[in-house]
């Protein structure tokens, strides 16, 4: 099982990644999130309408955009909610 992670606002992420688990600051300066590439996943979220015993049921699925910025040195960041999208 993975360990608890914190939650904390969208508006705190580019401060969060510049930071480490132990509190230090990152390595090579700050991480500009603006200058890093931008990328889209989508995945989709299925549910079945009716009952699982009937022919007649259906999988309804709908999809659920995600977006990362890739930066230097191999950081990858999910930032759905800061490019405003969730």
């Amino acid at each position: 099982m993975a360990p608890p992670i914190e939650a904390f606002p969208a508006s705190e992420l580019t401060e969060r990644i510049n930071t480490l688990p132990n509190g230090r600051r990152r390595k090579g300066g700050d991480i500009n999130l603006s200058k890093c590439e931008l990328l889209e996943l989508v995945q989709y979220s299925c549910h079945l309408k009716g009952s699982p015993q009937s022919r007649q049921s259906i999988i309804q699925c709908e999809p659920v955009v995600k977006l990362f910025r890739r930066c230097t040195g191999g950081l990858m960041v999910e930032t759905t909610k800061l490019e405003g999208e969730g």
